[in-house]
């Protein structure tokens, strides 16, 4: 008994011991630590919003059972509030409202005085980190010249609103139009009322022509009455004949027809008279699509335009949709075909086309493809000289080409002081190098947005404009905001695929034209699609841009830096296609800042889905609604600025030794 006694008495002096010494140390260990302790729960759901001049901040208070108060700092003059837990709000008045952003830091403090490291939230009044004032946009340069078709003006242009009238009529007025309009640009078409306003936005002169009675198509029979001894045919063609649009095209182009279906033509011959006309019926004309287009170039070869070739037919919508192009195919004289290049026999057809009518480089590609895939058209006709200017729904150009080419600058990018542990951003809008985007979606968004200027945005534009349509470009250096920077679209002055018009063995001579129309057009950044290996660098070393938004994501991080910084040019991803909203925020928040280094990225927003919803103009909402989420959820880590001023700050940085 004693033993047991004695062993239980040992054990307890060293238990009272172990206690004494980790006391001691607890209490050492909270000694070192008071006045620097972070909690690991801060405040939730940060928001910042301007109300009546004031900055409201918002949120919720974490769950910490010894928390006291939470104290909120106005960053800009240091002022500071003491908010009582359950509060979750303070308001502080905005008395400097130059500032670009307002920042706010929200800290809990515990009942033991201590306080967490906080958070920091900010309002943003624009979502720029910095804005630079504009240049005149007018410059000395002499413009690209020499590539489309161009007519003479008149100081009193003829409108025919064609608004109601049927697909079919419509279509016929169009390229009655480029016919009347070959000389001079007499006539301009209404399909949409921003038709008329563009003519109002430079103070055309213009008078809109009274219809004339009909039964239906009043704006083609008031067209048709006026100019119908002007010309010589009705050229009837068959819908389901997927060639006959287009060689009714080029014989009305050449030979003053005018394109008509049998029931337009009844409709002439009944309600408008057919007066001095003849009628040409083409549908049984040829036994196959082969034979048409031989014909075509045995009649047409040498009076057609020699840079201008047209991909244009009855594609499936073309009653819910009809195109407006067609006025510029028949004022240019263009050589038209509608033929899938995934076809054997269609491809012969148009290696024969080009084969015969040996286009040069610049050569323009006018319309779209045949397919689904449209841009795939790029797979045959780069390889024969031709660049894509996509243009189904561009209307008016036999009137718009008439003004003088003019020439533009805007200002070079600005570096920026980047900084690890930051997400340098810019964003652009897609599909700019479509002229049909500048005239209608892009021009909407320009004069319809809320909130444009308040997010730094690069605009995607054709730089073929400067001579195509300056009224069009002139409109877009007017109007632009300092938070805007026009950039060209894929793959620069033409849309095309550098692999496939290498095959040309003209590349380095397209590049050479594209350096110059992008100079000339004002334009720092330029997009870029298809171009691997040795025809990306090419483009990178020639272009004269300043950046280059790459659609091959993520050639940095296994090429070599040729291909991140080549000849004074920085390489950035394109970047995700965001469609609608919410892709925004899933793209920004894919990535992790970095202790390290900063990080650079682009975001694409595709204009026609992420822009519009029910055809009202939604862009800025939608975007800044996104931005603001991003931030509430990762503050204080997104920067953004314009393309150029991202490629500025990129080189330098580069330049200056940093990891990229």
């Amino acid at each position: 008994m004693k033993r047991t006694l004695k062993i239980s008495s040992a054990r307890l002096l060293l238990m009272a011991f172990l206690v004494q010494l980790l006391t001691m140390s607890c209490k050492k260990a909270e000694k070192g630590s008071a006045g620097n302790q972070n909690f690991s729960d801060e405040v939730r759901i940060v928001s910042v919003e301007e109300v009546n001049g004031n900055a409201v901040i918002t949120w919720i208070d974490p769950y910490v059972n010894n928390a006291s108060k939470i104290t909120v700092k106005d960053l800009q003059s240091n002022a500071e509030q003491s908010i009582s837990i359950g509060t979750q709000k303070a308001q502080f008045a905005i008395s400097n409202n130059a500032l670009l952003s307002y920042s706010y830091e929200i800290k809990v403090v515990g009942a033991n005085g201590l306080t967490s490291k906080g958070v920091v939230a900010r309002l943003f009044k624009n979502w720029a980190q910095n804005i630079y004032d504009r240049i005149d946009y007018n410059s000395s340069a002499i413009p690209q010249s020499g590539m489309f078709f161009k007519n003479n003006p008149v100081q009193t242009v003829k409108v025919y609103d064609i608004r109601n009238d049927e697909s079919l009529a419509k279509i016929a007025s169009a390229a009655m139009q480029g016919v009347i309009n070959q000389e001079y640009a007499y006539t301009y078409l209404v399909t949409r009322q921003l038709h008329l306003d563009q003519l109002d936005d430079v103070n055309a002169g213009y008078q809109i022509q009274a219809p004339i009675s009909a039964s239906k198509n009043r704006g083609f029979a008031t067209l048709f009455n006026q100019y119908k001894n002007e010309f010589k045919y009705l050229v009837v063609y068959e819908e389901t004949q997927k060639w006959s649009w287009s060689l009714a095209l080029m014989i009305s182009a050449h030979d003053k027809g005018i394109p008509v279906t049998p029931a337009l033509r009844d409709f002439i011959v009944n309600e408008l008279g057919l007066g001095n006309l003849q009628i040409m019926d083409i549908r049984t004309k040829w036994a196959t699509q082969a034979d048409a287009y031989n014909w075509a170039l045995d009649n047409y070869e040498n009076s057609s335009n020699k840079k201008i070739i047209s991909s244009v037919g009855l594609r499936s919508d073309y009653i819910s949709g009809p195109w407006t192009m067609y006025d510029y195919t028949t004022a240019s004289k263009s050589f038209c075909f509608w033929l899938d290049e995934t076809n054997a026999a269609d491809k012969q057809i148009m290696d024969n086309i080009f084969s015969r009518m040996k286009y040069p480089v610049g050569t323009s590609v006018m319309g779209f493809g045949y397919n689904t895939i449209g841009d795939d058209l790029n797979k045959i006709t780069n390889n024969n000289n031709g660049g894509f200017v996509v243009s189904d729904y561009y209307a008016n150009g036999s009137y718009w080409c008439s003004f003088p080419n003019k020439s533009f600058q805007q200002r070079k990018g600005i570096a920026t002081d980047v900084k690890p542990g930051k997400i340098y951003v810019a964003i652009s809008l897609s599909d700019g190098d479509n002229i049909q985007f500048g005239q209608n979606s892009l021009y909407r968004i320009f004069k319809e947005a809320k909130h444009r200027g308040e997010v730094p945005l690069g605009v995607t534009m054709p730089a073929v404009l400067q001579e195509l349509n300056p009224k069009l470009l002139e409109f877009y250096y007017k109007n632009v905001t300092k938070n805007e920077e026009l950039t060209a679209g894929p793959s620069g002055f033409q849309f095309i695929y550098g692999d496939y018009y290498q095959r040309s063995g003209k590349y380095a001579e397209w590049i050479g034209m594209n350096k110059q129309w992008l100079a000339t057009a004002g334009f720092h950044t330029a997009h870029l699609w298809i171009a691997t290996g040795d025809t990306f660098k090419q483009y990178m070393d020639g272009s004269g841009a300043d950046l280059v938004l790459d659609g091959e994501m993520g050639r940095t991080a296994s090429a070599p830096m040729s291909h991140k910084l080549s000849n004074g040019v920085v390489r950035v991803d394109q970047g995700t296609h965001c469609w609608t909203e919410g892709d925004v925020y899933k793209d920004l928040m894919s990535v992790s800042p970095s202790p390290r280094r900063p990080i650079f990225r682009h975001v694409y927003l595709l204009t026609e889905f992420y822009g519009y919803q029910n055809d009202k103009v939604v862009l800025y909402e939608r975007l800044i609604r996104e931005l603001k989420k991003a931030e509430q959820d990762s503050p204080n880590t997104f920067e953004f600025l314009l393309p150029m001023d991202l490629a500025a700050s990129l080189k330098k940085y580069i330049e200056g030794g940093g990891i990229y």
